[in-house]
């Protein structure tokens, strides 16, 4: 029996990285994902790896800094759950670095319109399907736990250089946490959020000359030196508390942040 046999999950940025492992991992102990990302090859990739498995999951693509896809995918997810959601992991992100001084103003837009106006967009557009029918139920006298799991970074408990726009995005999404911990908190809705150290994924991959992702690579030598286990995080490390937030196991857990970073910010 899986710990979330029965539910109905909607993972963004679901085509790679982080996204992918977590909805994989979801399938595994029993959830239908709802796999959503901006491109359809890389949530296909994953549907597949999820149907490997014996999983239930469909396709959903869209851009979660569009109010009218963030709509569209919740409206599918809640016709697979008969009009109701279980769970939300917002984790669709990206990344355009640089000083303070060059920060283009399209790039500052970008990445807090996907990582921030993103988060809030999906939260919004599935509270008929959360906070509605959780209110509903709660004047029948059931008491049903839906997750909404978010995703901060230490980047933005660190404040790390050359990365204004996505710290900025990063610490509003810890903001957006706690008030959707607060609001919904009494429809039994958990609000919790994940924080990410330097983990493999293609934002932290080696950087090429004319890259726009990526790390220099004598940054990430620097940044992992500074890691006491010694190693990066991988994409695995960060949805095995995905899970843990998504399950009853987080059950009496709201509003809070966890660092998954091998102690590079304790």
């Amino acid at each position: 029996m899986g710990m979330l046999d029965g539910k109905i999950a909607v993972v963004t940025g679901a085509g790679r990285g982080i996204g992918r492992e977590t909805a994989i991992l979801f399938a595994k102990e029993g959830a239908y994902v709802v796999i959503n990302d901006l491109d359809e090859g890389p949530a296909i990739e994953t549907l597949k790896e999820i149907e490997k498995i014996g999983g239930r999951a469909s396709v959903c693509t869209g851009d979660v800094s569009k109010k009218s896809d963030c709509e569209k995918l919740m409206k599918t997810a809640a016709e697979v759950g008969k009009g109701s959601i279980d769970i939300l992991a917002n984790i669709a992100g990206i990344t355009r670095d640089a000083v303070i001084h060059k920060m283009l103003e399209e790039w500052w837009d970008l990445v807090i319109n996907v990582n921030l106006k993103g988060t809030f967009n999906c939260i919004q557009a599935a509270a008929p399907y959360m906070r509605d029918v959780a209110k509903r139920e709660k004047e029948k006298g059931i008491v049903k736990h839906r997750k909404i799991i978010n995703t901060s970074s230490t980047a933005a408990l660190r404040g790390n250089p050359g990365q204004i726009n996505y710290v900025a995005a990063k610490e509003g999404i810890i903001g957006i946490t706690k008030v959707v911990a607060r609001e919904w908190g009494s429809f039994y809705i958990n609000c919790n959020c994940v924080a990410p150290g330097f983990t493999e994924t293609r934002l932290t991959a080696p950087r090429k000359e004319g890259d726009i992702l990526g790390v220099p690579p004598e940054q990430r030598e620097a940044t992992i030196k500074m890691i006491p286990f010694g190693r990066p995080g991988t994409p695995l490390d960060i949805a095995r508390v995905f899970l843990f937030f998504a399950s009853s196991l987080s059950d009496y857990v709201t509003g809070q942040v966890i660092n998954v970073s091998g102690g590079l910010v304790v």
